[in-house]
């Protein structure tokens, strides 16, 4: 099972969940499953861009995307692992009020104002076309601020900085960054051994760590070494079998006799082969496999 056919089963399954008679040609989407499915789709591509860059010597290049897909897939395993809707929900209110906060700053800080007032217009007729109460950015801004501020007990001490980041909702308010998110979560090692040096090489002078000098013939020839990236491309094909997993789980679409069954079975050969322990559990939780 390589790279390539997990990401298309991937894809595959999104389009799984809109097909006639599933999951949502009978319920409309809720702002949970619109953060759910973008988050998986996004990291979905964020692995297939991944696999093109490698597949064409540009190794040296992957380390932000790696980056991101690793936070995706934290995000992903955060909310899965309890109280999914409502850590969703989240998810959805937190970005939509830092992205209209965003282009609310960038308006009103821009120095040609022409072009400020032009930003705006734009930016207005399309929330007024949008099935929303709101007729211009500020509403907006002010609609999307107060929703995710609702999600977040008022009684609670700290509450300003407790908001800073969504996945600090709850349950006892101890996921102060994504470092603490990722020990809470018990996947420490995974932040240390690829997530934190994904995050130095994230800043433009990762090719400094790479470039070599090397004497021959009496000359200095100046090369870029790259790194083997086979552990990375593992890490990715593991964790989109995770996602696989959850995702059809949630929306309910791993019948005994569905495609997602099928995926379940080519994923457990590969467990066998590579033994990777944390896809092995998921799929024993589900009753996939016995225990012995």
């Amino acid at each position: 099972m390589s790279l390539e056919v997990t990401i298309n089963d991937n894809e595959k399954l999104i389009d799984k969940l809109f097909e006639n008679n599933s999951v949502f040609s009978k319920q409309e989407l809720t702002p949970s499953d619109v953060a759910i499915i973008s988050l998986y789709y996004s990291a979905i591509s964020n692995a297939k861009a991944i696999k093109i860059l490698v597949n064409n010597d540009l190794t040296n290049v992957t380390d932000t995307l790696l980056r991101t897909f690793l936070e995706q897939s934290v995000y992903l395993r955060y909310i899965f692992q309890d109280n999914t809707t409502a850590r969703a929900e989240l998810l959805f209110f937190y970005e939509k009020m830092n992205s209209h906060t965003k282009a609310l700053n960038v308006v009103r800080k821009l120095t040609d104002k022409k072009l400020a007032q032009n930003m705006k217009r734009q930016i207005d007729n399309q929330i007024k076309n949008d099935p929303s109460e709101a007729s211009s950015l500020e509403e907006s801004t002010q609609y999307f601020r107060k929703r995710y501020d609702k999600l977040f007990p008022r009684n609670i001490p700290n509450r300003k900085k407790i908001k800073q980041h969504w996945y600090n909702a709850e349950p006892d308010y101890k996921n102060t960054s994504f470092n603490q998110l990722c020990k809470n979560l018990g996947i420490k090692d995974l932040y240390l051994g690829m997530y934190s040096p994904y995050s130095d090489n994230t800043h433009g002078v990762n090719g400094i760590t790479n470039f070599k000098v090397k004497h021959h013939d009496d000359e200095f020839n100046m090369t870029i070494e790259m790194y083997d990236k086979s552990s990375e491309l593992t890490m990715l094909e593991s964790e989109l079998n995770l996602m696989f997993i959850r995702m059809a789980s949630y929306y309910k679409i791993d019948g005994v006799n569905s495609w997602a069954k099928t995926i379940y079975s080519k994923i457990w050969c590969n467990v066998l082969l590579e033994r990777n322990y944390q896809v092995r559990q998921l799929l024993r939780k589900k009753a996939f496999v016995n225990r012995n």
